[in-house]
């Protein structure tokens, strides 16, 4: 697993230190960003959010030893993301500070979770996991559409996928840097794929169903889509199934989907596999899932 992701731009990044034989559970890589809380108080909130790492502090949180390799801007609002990840017990030595365009904030809503997101050049992403990482889950979770991040991706999927890792690869779609793209450039990562995670909305922002998703993954591996806050599907060589949540809400939180895939690399990694045959870990896996995203839309 050592080195498993690199692109263009290293040059310009300040690394920090890499852990030494760190052996963790899971390994999250892919896009990191502020959300910005739902209103409801006197000042705005915000707090550590984006893909990856969602899904590393939830695990974290849940027991679970967690590195995240992402990259953040050299600046104040970077460094306090990763102050943040880092006090929750995250493995941070896989994050990059890299220079950012000074003074650019975006704030987009991304099917009802809002989120601050500083400029990123999304052809230079220099995500690279340390020398002496291995663990049996490694997830992507946040994927540009521009084509040397998802080449690096690729690699990283291929060469975890021999060493015996599972990947994991949560599309979570972001429409505004998917609008106008040909989603067909994914093809390369979901074969790579042990396991996909997709909502519907993300089928939508990508203009794809989850047919052609399935067409383009291996027969071995296996589709989980979720429809916002109702049934979970999953499809593979154990065949179908379908689960519905405990109590079906009536909102979405940020986060809530990045927390049942955390739900889902949590089941995996305490299994041991990600069960190509095993309907019952699926079943196991989708219903935390759903407590999972459940707890999170408690928490609006």
């Amino acid at each position: 697993m050592a080195s498993m992701l690199a692109s263009a731009g290293r040059d310009t990044a300040a690394r920090i230190a890499p852990s030494r034989g760190a052996t963790l559970d899971v390994i999250c890589a892919g896009e990191a960003l502020w959300d910005l809380a739902p209103p409801g108080g006197a000042s705005l909130r915000f707090r550590p959010g984006g893909g990856a790492v969602n899904a590393a502090v939830a695990l974290a949180r849940s027991g679970l030893r967690v590195g995240l390799a992402a990259a953040l801007g050299d600046n104040a609002p970077g460094r306090a993301l990763l102050a943040r990840v880092a006090a929750v017990g995250v493995d941070v030595a896989g994050v990059a500070l890299i220079p950012t365009r000074q003074g650019l904030i975006v704030l987009e809503d991304t099917g009802g979770a809002r989120h601050m997101v500083a400029h990123r050049a999304e052809d230079e992403l220099p995500l690279s996991v340390p020398e002496g990482w291995a663990a049996p889950v490694l997830l992507l979770s946040g994927i540009s559409p521009a084509l040397a991040p998802i080449a690096a991706l690729c690699r990283a999927a291929r060469a975890a996928r021999r060493s015996g890792t599972v990947v994991v690869v949560d599309l979570n779609a972001r429409w505004r840097l998917w609008a106008g793209r040909d989603p067909r450039v994914l093809h390369a990562l979901l074969r790579e794929a042990d396991v996909v995670r997709c909502s519907a909305a993300d089928l939508a922002g990508l203009g794809l169903d989850d047919a052609q998703v399935r067409a383009a993954m291996r027969p071995s591996a296996t589709l989980v889509l979720t429809q916002g806050a109702g049934a979970a599907r999953a499809t593979g060589p154990f065949g179908e199934i379908a689960v519905a949540p405990p109590v079906v809400a009536e909102a979405r939180a940020a986060g809530a989907g990045d927390a049942f895939t955390a739900a889902i690399c949590a089941e995996i990694a305490r299994a041991g596999d990600h069960g190509p045959e095993r309907s019952d870990l699926w079943a196991r896996a989708i219903q935390r899932g759903h407590a999972a995203a459940s707890a999170k839309v408690g928490r609006r």
